[in-house]
């Protein structure tokens, strides 16, 4: 299990620093800088999908702030 997470983040890394690498060679920092925050958080998420730890879910907070809205414009 843990060599396969190891595998899985080293090659997430090299992919990521070969993309940014890339981007930067074709004059593209901001790109290059949202890609390499994307793909960290994912590799993140992604070892932490492969050790069997449950990640809360992103919609509660989300459900909590458009509910209200929503109700609002069905009232009208």
């Amino acid at each position: 299990m843990i060599l396969q997470i190891v595998t899985f983040i080293i090659v997430m890394l090299g992919w990521t620093l070969y993309k940014v690498r890339m981007f930067l060679k074709k004059n593209q920092p901001v790109t290059a800088g949202l890609y390499g925050c994307l793909m960290g958080i994912c590799t993140i998420l992604g070892s932490l999908l492969a050790a069997h730890i449950d990640i809360p879910s992103t919609t509660t907070p989300l459900n909590l702030l458009f509910q209200p809205i929503g109700k609002l414009i069905l009232n009208r």
